[in-house]
C-alpha cells in the first residue's frame, strides 16, 4: 500500500484541482445509487456502497473475500468493489469526484489530508463519538492521519514497517552470522557495514577491502538499501535526528544528527561499495527476486515484501535494523476514508470498521499487513493468529525482529505526522538523489534544499 515517488509528484499536481470539486461532490450522486437500490430478502431496499482500492492480485483476492464476509454479516448492504492499480489511482479517483461519482469508501494515501481540509471526507473523530465500540486509545499511538488536532482521516487500515530481509544461504556461503533479531542486540552501524562487505563480491570474487576489488563490476551486493524516507528515517531517528525539529518549526534533516545518518547511507554506495546506487539499482529486480537470484544478500525496505518472499523457494529471514545510537523505527500505512457525498454514512462507517479489524482480513495480516490495534500486539492468542512463525510470511525471528522491535520502539512516521509532507518530501527526494549518486554531501544537499522547504514547514500533527 505504499506510494512511489512518481505517484507523489502526480498527487501534488492532482491536488491543486480538488478544491474545484467540493461543491460538485457535496451535491453529487454516488454511482452506487444510480439505477436504484436492490431489495433484500425482507423486502427492504438494500444499501449499495462503492469502494475503491488498489493492491496486488493477492491483496485484491483477500479484500474481495473480506467484502463477501461483510455482506453475509450485513445482508442489507451490497459493496461494489472497484480495483484500481496504484499508479492510476488518484487520477481516476479525481475523475470520479469531478463526475459527481465519488466512492463511498476508499483506500487513500497522504493526499487524503488535503481532501479533509477541503471538506470532502468525514472526520473520523466525529464518527467515533457516536460509536462506543471503538476508542482512539485502542489503536497504535501514532496510527492516526490527522489534518488538524481534532480532525482525522482515520487510523491506519493496516500497518507495515521498515524491515531488514536476507537470503540465509548467502550468509552461510560467506561465513557471516545471521542478523540479530532482538533490538537490544542489533548490529552497530560498523558491524552492519562489515557484514555487508563480506557479502559483497565483484566479478573476480573479491570483497571491497581486498586488493584489486573492482567497484564498477559488482556481481553481488551485500545490501540494497531502499533510498526512500521509510528506509532512511529509522537511521536518522537512531542517530538522534528527525524530519523536523522537536518543536516542528525547523527542517530537521539539515541538522548534524540527520545529515550524519544520511551520509552513512550514501557511503554504503560511494565509499564502501556494498550497496547499489540508484542507477545501478535500476537493473536489479524487485526485492524478493533480488534475494532469490542472489543479486543482493540483504534488503532494507518495507515489510510488505514479506508476502512476495513467502511465495518464493528461498531460505529467507528477517533481522532487526542496524543502529547508530538507539533503536528507533515506526509503523506506517494508509487509511480508509469516507466521502461526505455518500448517502449512507452509517453503513459506510460499519464497512470501514469491519475492514480495519484484522480478524476479518486475517490472511492479509499473515504476510502483507500488520495490525493497527494494540491488543493484537499484547494478547498472546491474537499474536499467534497473525504472527505465528510457522506461517509462510512469518519466518523464524519475526516476532522479535519485526513485531516487538517496532511496537516497543515506535516513533511517529513523518508521512502522517509532518504537515505538507508530500510537498516537502518531493523536494527532499530530489536533493537526496544527488547525495546517493555521490554528487553532493548530505550536509550540503540538505542545507541547500532547506531554503525551498522552509516556507512549507507548518509543524506536526501527532506530537
Amino acid at each position: 500500500m505504499k506510494t512511489k515517488s512518481g505517484q507523489l509528484r502526480m498527487m501534488i499536481a492532482c491536488l491543486t484541482i480538488l478544491a474545484l470539486f467540493v461543491t460538485a461532490c457535496g451535491a453529487g450522486t454516488n454511482q452506487g445509487q444510480q439505477g436504484g437500490e436492490k431489495s433484500g430478502s425482507d423486502g427492504q431496499e438494500k444499501v449499495k456502497l462503492k469502494f475503491t482500492f488498489w493492491g496486488s492480485p493477492e491483496e485484491k483476492k483477500a479484500v474481495e473475500a473480506a467484502i463477501e464476509a461483510f455482506e453475509k454479516k450485513n445482508p442489507n448492504i451490497d459493496i461494489n468493489p472497484v480495483h484500481i492499480p496504484g499508479t492510476d489511482f488518484l487520477q481516476k479517483l479525481n475523475a470520479m469526484i469531478a463526475g459527481n461519482e465519488a466512492p463511498d469508501v476508499s483506500y487513500s494515501a497522504a493526499w487524503k489530508l488535503k481532501m479533509g481540509e477541503e471538506g470532502l471526507i468525514y472526520n473520523f473523530f466525529d464518527l467515533m463519538k457516536d460509536d462506543p465500540s471503538i476508542k482512539k486509545e485502542d489503536y497504535l499511538d501514532y496510527a492516526w492521519w490527522n489534518w488538524d488536532k481534532d480532525k482525522s482521516a482515520g487510523p491506519y487500515q493496516a500497518s507495515v514497517v521498515p524491515s531488514l530481509m536476507y537470503n540465509a544461504d548467502m550468509f552461510k556461503e560467506a561465513g557471516v552470522d545471521l542478523p540479530p533479531t532482538k533490538a537490544e542486540e542489533a548490529w552497530t552501524w560498523d558491524q552492519f557495514v562489515d557484514a555487508a562487505k563480506k557479502l559483497t563480491l565483484d566479478r573476480n570474487g573479491k570483497h571491497p577491502d581486498d586488493p584489486g576489488f573492482d567497484p564498477k563490476n559488482i556481481k553481488q551486493y551485500g545490501v540494497k538499501f531502499s533510498l526512500g524516507w521509510s528506509s532512511y528515517m529509522p537511521m536518522v531517528l537512531s542517530n538522534g535526528g528527525d524530519y523536523l525539529t522537536k518543536d516542528g518549526k525547523e527542517f530537521g534533516l539539515s541538522k548534524p544528527e540527520a545529515t550524519e545518518a544520511l551520509q552513512k547511507i550514501a557511503d554504503l554506495i560511494n565509499v564502501h561499495h556494498v550497496s547499489p546506487s540508484p542507477v545501478q539499482a535500476s537493473s536489479i529486480p524487485a526485492p524478493a527476486t533480488a534475494l532469490q537470484s542472489k543479486k543482493v544478500a540483504m534488503i532494507i525496505d518495507g515489510s510488505w515484501n514479506h508476502l512476495d518472499l513467502s511465495k518464493t523457494k528461498i531460505n529467507w529471514g528477517v533481522g532487526v535494523l542496524p543502529v547508530i545510537k538507539d533503536y528507533k523505527t515506526f509503523f506506517l500505512g494508509g487509511s480508509l476514508i469516507i466521502f461526505k457525498s455518500t448517502k449512507h454514512p452509517k453503513e459506510a462507517w460499519e464497512f470501514t470498521k469491519f475492514l480495519t479489524d484484522p480478524q476479518n482480513v486475517l490472511e492479509l495480516h499473515q504476510g502483507l499487513w500488520m495490525p493497527q490495534l494494540k491488543k493484537w500486539y499484547e494478547d498472546p492468542k491474537l499474536i499467534d493468529e497473525w504472527a505465528n512463525e510457522e506461517l509462510p510470511g512469518r519466518p523464524t525471528g519475526f516476532q522479535d525482529a519485526v513485531m516487538r522491535s517496532t511496537y516497543e520502539h515506535a516513533e511517529p512516521s513523518p508521512e502522517n505526522n509532518v504537515k505538507n509532507f508530500v510537498e516537502i518530501d518531493t523536494a527532499v527526494s530530489a536533493a537526496l538523489d544527488q547525495v546517493w549518486l555521490g554528487e553532493k554531501s548530505a550536509e550540503a544537499a540538505m542545507k541547500e534544499v532547506e531554503t525551498k522547504v522552509k516556507p512549507l514547514i507548518q509543524g506536526t500533527y501527532l506530537k
